[in-house]
């Protein structure tokens, strides 16, 4: 767990970044719970992509596929290789929606033509939803409510809480 030392910390009440993008944790969990299979795209998740075919997260882009392939035939055979390639892109199959965020900062054009182009590539329905940079602006305005905000007094460390808060703090 994340420790204060002498300072207090100040964090969301979030699952992840899409928590703070879509506004509440509660957007979040009715999306999550609607529509557990969805790929989330935004502009800063996009601009750590070097194109729309490499640079995933957790997974290796078309081109660098296509290389490692080429890899695998050579050291153990087509049929092992084509093994291989099918369990790295296997984790797509968990995903059948592609959601891009528009929190209306940065690239949004280009970024969304290239979350539109990889859900049709992989078969995925599109949508784009409005952003809500709330969480981010009562963060950084010090307006942090309990129920929206954990802060983490200097000798105290967080844990998952497993509950409606996300997180708890907890002495070392």
């Amino acid at each position: 767990g994340l420790h204060s030392g002498h300072t207090p910390l100040v964090i969301p009440r979030a699952h992840d970044c899409i928590t703070l993008y879509l506004g509440s944790k509660d957007k979040y969990l009715t999306e999550f719970n609607n529509y557990p299979g969805t790929f989330w795209y935004s502009v800063d998740y996009m601009e750590r992509i070097e194109n729309e075919e490499s640079g995933q997260l957790g997974a290796a882009g078309i081109a660098e596929l296509e290389d490692q392939y080429e890899n695998f035939v050579q050291k153990y055979g087509k049929k092992r290789a084509d093994f291989l390639i099918e369990e790295i892109k296997s984790w797509t199959k968990h995903y059948e929606r592609a959601v891009f965020v528009d929190t209306g900062l940065g690239d949004v054009k280009t970024y969304e033509e290239m979350a539109i182009n990889r859900a049709e590539r992989e078969g995925w329905k599109y949508e784009r939803m409005e952003g809500d940079r709330r969480l981010i602006q009562m963060l950084v305005d010090g307006n942090w409510p309990e129920e929206e905000f954990l802060i983490i007094q200097p000798g105290q460390s967080i844990e998952h809480s497993f509950d409606s808060g996300i997180v708890r703090t907890t002495l070392p």
